[in-house]
């Protein structure tokens, strides 16, 4: 049977649902036969007729389909920034309105649409929609409980922040027509004030240590609210009366930052009592619904405090292989400040990330490990307001259901204007050559934006939409770790370094797991960074707080990396002459963004079969 008379078949089909539902199986059987018969020339061969179980599937995928559709209008119609970064755009012009009844509106449709969702028979679709279904269930799962649970609008203030980013990507990412999405950004910056009204209104006891972090991000907007004023120059700079609307624009925006600030500081400081950490309940949920994962929050705390014991051992090893009589003498952290402090200048950083990421390129296209990710990258300076918001490396993917892909590495830059003693301790510690590399395989090749180009090839939306931080975390962790192998790094202190970040991350999942379940309080978890890792104070501070709005993602820098490495040790043995790492390595990053166990089992289930797994 053709493409074309399938698809035509399948245009009846869903006709049929809709206007004649009435109709029974058997009738339905009956009259999918005369369509065939009359779609083709000659009767069809006994064998391309479609079963009663393949009608049934083809009409539950329709279904799934539907629901899927008014998923994304839902969040399109309640939630226009979130739209945005799916890569849904006729709403660019408004932002999220931030309010209870919003929220309620919102609540009642995902609601409404789980129940609907339930109603399809799950074991009639195919094998690969069963993973889709399952995965748009969690989803919405997690949505409802996330909007019943964790009331964002009075605990997080810093969530009143975020339209900045979505306003700054409209303007620098490149899709569609640059006018069109200027108009759209404008349009969301005249909308912004009103946003931080709405903050005032909302807000209410939140954790102290969220506030802080929200005046310290005001602080930054405040200061670098002028670098938008270049994104929008080839908008403005023929039109004098955009142009004015823009500086008008921009001073409400400073005007509401600062009465937000205000607001912040004098109101909702002092009374600054709310609790960040999630509790076990909620901890367990996300394990299960979220990241699939078949563990108790006990279970899992137990694991991360042993990750990290063994870790420790691990990296003291290592150090006293790089230096018996330094370890010997003062321990690991004299032999960590013996690491290689040059570095390239503040004015030659984006270049110097660049030719790495080009080495990396031609390195591993020469040992076929990984398939080359022809995805268009800009490597940038971050914009002020998001510096003390994101890693100061931070990997931006592209909108997930754009054609046109572009994704952004934003770079924390010092300012030039730094005192040379700072300016030269701040690059020796964050962008050394060393760490260069390192930063390199992580979030770029073969790391997350291979990981991001990969899980584009799968065809399924539902699968483009989801986010699955244990994906993305552990196959960034395990590029690390693969560029090793393939003699990557030029650094003899590489591997050390490795190391120590492999000892940091599983400190990181511990505390996670720890302050989590609430065995920890926030002074037990900075102290714990400052003893076991020698951190200083902000260094420790700074862990903490960004474990405390990520609840379980620093889990998976560990846990999925392990399985990872489990799965590719299995493949490896069973194939044994016939392995091949690349295609493993196509394999597990284009089922897409799903739980890593739906992934161990979908693999398991194609191999079995013998279905062509890479097309």
């Amino acid at each position: 049977m053709t493409h074309t008379h399938t698809y035509q078949t399948l245009i009846f089909f869903k006709k049929a649902r809709k206007h004649y539902v009435h109709l029974t199986v058997k009738s339905i059987i009956i009259t999918a036969f005369a369509v065939l018969f009359v779609i083709q020339p000659s009767f069809c061969a006994f064998e391309e007729i479609l079963t009663t179980q393949e009608i049934q599937g083809t009409l539950e995928n329709t279904k799934l389909n539907e629901i899927f559709g008014q998923y994304l209008a839902t969040v399109q119609m309640y939630d226009p920034e979130r739209a945005t970064f799916w890569g849904i755009h006729d709403s660019d012009y408004l932002l999220t309105e931030r309010n209870a009844k919003t929220m309620n509106f919102q609540l009642r449709a995902f609601k409404k649409l789980r129940s609907n969702l339930g109603k399809i028979k799950k074991d009639v679709l195919y094998k690969e929609l069963q993973i889709d279904y399952e995965l748009l269930d969690h989803m919405l799962e997690v949505d409802i409980y996330n909007i019943e649970h964790l009331d964002k609008l009075k605990n997080k203030p810093q969530y009143y922040l975020t339209p900045l980013f979505s306003i700054y990507e409209l303007l620098t990412k490149d899709f569609g027509n640059y006018n069109i999405r200027a108009s759209n950004a404008l349009k969301r910056m005249k909308q912004f004030p009103d946003i931080l009204l709405e903050a005032e209104s909302n807000i209410s006891h939140p954790p102290k240590i969220w506030v802080a972090e929200t005046i310290s991000q005001i602080n930054e907007a405040i200061d670098d609210i002028h670098e938008f004023l270049p994104l929008f120059r080839r908008y403005t700079s023929y039109d004098p009366l955009s142009k004015d609307q823009l500086h008008q624009a921009l001073e409400k925006v400073r005007g509401s930052l600062k009465r937000y600030k205000n607001f912040l500081e004098k109101e909702i400081l002092p009374n600054a009592d709310g609790d960040f950490r999630t509790g076990a309940y909620t901890y367990g949920f996300y394990l299960e619904r979220w990241h699939g994962l078949d563990k108790t929050p006990g279970a899992i705390y137990r694991y991360s405090q042993k990750a990290f014991n063994m870790s420790l051992k691990e990296f003291e090893a290592e150090s006293r292989r790089m230096d018996p009589m330094l370890y010997k003498a003062k321990g690991w952290s004299a032999v960590l400040e013996k690491l290689p402090k040059n570095h390239p200048g503040v004015d030659e950083l984006i270049t110097a990330f660049q030719n790495e990421l080009d080495r990396s390129y031609q390195h591993f296209d020469e040992f076929k490990v990984v398939q080359f990710p022809n995805q268009r990258l800009l490597i940038k300076k971050m914009p002020g307001f998001l510096k003390s918001a994101k890693p100061y490396v931070y990997y931006q993917p592209p909108f997930a259901l754009d054609t046109m892909r572009v994704s952004e590495l934003y770079i924390d830059t010092p300012p030039q204007k730094t005192p040379k003693d700072a300016l030269d301790k701040i690059m020796s510690n964050s962008f050394s050559y060393t760490l260069i590399e390192l930063l390199v395989t992580y979030s770029l090749m073969p790391g997350l934006h291979l990981q991001s180009y990969e899980a584009s090839h799968n065809p399924s939306k539902i699968r483009m939409i989801s986010h699955q931080p244990f994906i993305t975390n552990g196959w960034a962790c395990y590029s690390e770790l693969l560029a090793g192998e393939m003699g990557f790094y030029s650094s003899y202190w590489a591997g050390f370094m490795r190391a120590y970040i492999k000892v940091l991350r599983s400190a990181r999942a511990f505390v996670d797991a720890a302050l989590h379940q609430k065995k920890m309080d926030y002074f037990q978890a900075v102290n714990f960074f400052q003893e076991k890792l020698h951190l200083s104070e902000g260094q420790a501070k700074s862990e903490v707080l960004r474990i405390s709005n990520t609840p379980t993602e620093s889990l998976g820098y560990i846990y999925a990396v392990d399985d990872i490495l489990d799965m590719r040790k299995r493949y490896k043995s069973a194939e044994e002459k016939y392995f091949d790492l690349r295609d493993f390595h196509t394999q597990f990053l284009r089922e897409g963004n799903i739980p890593i166990p739906q992934i161990k089992s979908e693999l398991k289930r194609k191999k079995k079969s013998g279905e062509k797994i890479i097309k």
